[in-house]
């Protein structure tokens, strides 16, 4: 099918691959079952190349678009990324805090030590109150230069390199609770940066002076994953889309008895200047959590948002049910695609 798509769907229970096709989508392949996918990665120029990082167990990469998997790194792996300039770099972040790097397409691992040439007093607050140790929630690589990375922590704050991960400086200032989700910047940008939070959301012209709230227009205080659209025209802002939760995980079991997100999804159209809630017409409250918004990868007014009825930061115990929603207005409604999943915890999505 021309145009069509292939998603790959991490859940609590293994990853999905899912397939567009002119009668809709289908389950394609289960793969890694049984296991916690917390974080997937690929690049668009090889969309058969995908990295699945399984909380508890190590990285798993396919070469032929999701039919066969091997492992190729041992670890409790939380995020992925793939260099948007050289697909053939490769970042896994790890519990407790770790960053490796391969520079061969993910057939082989190093560790990038100079993480622990950091100070005393920066360490300290890698910490969780899950586990007792923090994790690399999210990795940025920056798309007009390979060497600016950032370091979302789960606790801990944000680090910047901006020289390929040989040495690190903390960029958290302004963060009064370092639980970091997703640190970003506007796509090809190096004037606006974005960061969402357990506690809020928050943006920077240069983070090394310290960040600022953009909240205005939100009716939630718990920020997760966003994404941007490609601008609709020549000198527009990007569109902006972020999941977001009233509270954070431990206050969902709300005091008359239900265990709620209480989720929701909004839009900005001018960088975070403004919020306006989206998708109306989903059920009030949403009780599952948003975990994860990506982009369409062919269609610039599409993204997907995956569901599911799990704490996402919590990579163990049991899950519930899991969606994926697609919409195809920039966020303004949603559907579901009908294909029956566990909770889902992260999005890939690449042409099939």
């Amino acid at each position: 099918m021309p145009g069509s798509v292939r998603l790959y769907a991490g859940t609590h229970e293994g990853l999905y691959v899912l397939r567009e096709g002119s009668g809709g989508w289908r389950e394609e392949a289960v793969h890694l079952r049984g296991g916690i996918v917390d974080s997937i990665g690929g690049s668009l120029k090889r969309p058969e190349r995908v990295y699945a990082g399984v909380a508890h167990d190590g990285v798993y990469r396919t070469v032929d678009a999701g039919r066969t998997w091997s492992k190729t790194l041992d670890g409790d792996v939380r995020s992925i990324a793939v260099d948007p300039g050289n697909d053939e770099v490769v970042y896994a972040g790890m519990e407790p805090t770790q960053l490796y790097r391969s520079d061969d397409g993910g057939r082989s691992w190093r560790e990038v030590t100079s993480l622990f040439d950091m100070p005393e007093e920066v360490r300290d607050n890698w910490w969780s109150p899950v586990s007792g140790v923090g994790h690399v929630r999210s990795i940025f690589v920056h798309d007009e230069d390979s060497n600016l990375l950032c370091l979302g922590l789960e606790h801990g704050g944000i680090i910047r390199s901006f020289d390929g991960g040989q040495s690190w400086d903390d960029v958290s200032g302004g963060i009064d609770y370092l639980d970091i989700h997703l640190v970003a910047s506007v796509p090809g940008r190096f004037d606006r940066y974005f960061v969402s939070s357990a506690r809020g959301f928050f943006t920077a012209s240069e983070p090394a002076h310290g960040w600022t709230r953009a909240e205005n227009g939100f009716t939630r205080d718990y920020f997760h994953d966003f994404v941007f659209l490609a601008p609709e025209s020549e000198g527009q802002s990007p569109t902006m889309l972020i999941a977001t939760a009233d509270k954070s995980p431990g206050y969902w079991q709300r005091p008359e008895g239900v265990y709620s997100a209480r989720a929701a999804i909004f839009r900005s159209d001018d960088c975070a200047e403004s919020w306006r809630r989206v998708a109306e017409a989903q059920p009030e409250p949403i009780d599952a959590m948003i975990s994860t918004l990506i982009a369409h990868p062919v269609d610039a007014n599409s993204a997907f948002a995956g569901v599911g009825e799990v704490s996402r930061g919590h990579a163990h115990g049991e899950a519930g049910r899991g969606w994926v929603w697609i919409t195809r207005d920039r966020g303004d409604t949603w559907r579901d695609l009908g294909v029956s999943l566990p909770a889902d915890r992260v999005l890939w999505a690449a042409p099939a």
